[in-house]
């Protein structure tokens, strides 16, 4: 499934948060907070069965990946991720409580698409 979300104003200080369930086969999902095709600012990617990966991409050229270990996810089993960001960085707080944390490298105050992607049920999606 891929769910697009464009023209949004997820500003600086906001929330986002997703609803979803991995497939029953997945091997990844990907949730995007971009200013377009060339500059994503977070691309967050748990790979089963256990990685987390976080990278942004500027001007269509990736950055190093930040991985973490700790992997809350299953097959099919519900997941909320909620998504803060500032100047300096994105919080990611996963459903079992777990922070992660990554940089705001392209230091944006405002991003206008939201993109979630590959093996995913997603079910909510809100912004406040």
């Amino acid at each position: 499934m891929t769910v697009e979300c464009k023209h949004m104003c997820f500003k600086s200080g906001m929330e986002l948060k997703v609803t979803g369930s991995p497939n029953s086969n997945a091997v990844r999902f990907v949730i995007e907070v971009r200013e377009s095709d060339e500059n994503i600012a977070l691309h967050f990617t748990p790979t089963f069965p256990g990685t987390i990966i976080m990278n942004s991409r500027k001007d269509g050229v990736w950055g190093e990946e930040v991985r973490s270990s700790h992997f809350p996810y299953q097959y099919l089993q519900e997941f909320v991720v909620t998504i803060t960001f500032t100047d300096t960085a994105f919080y990611i707080n996963l459903h079992d409580g777990h922070m992660l944390e990554f940089p705001n490298r392209l230091r944006k105050m405002k991003y206008d698409f939201i993109k979630i992607y590959d093996d995913v049920k997603v079910d909510d999606i809100d912004m406040k």
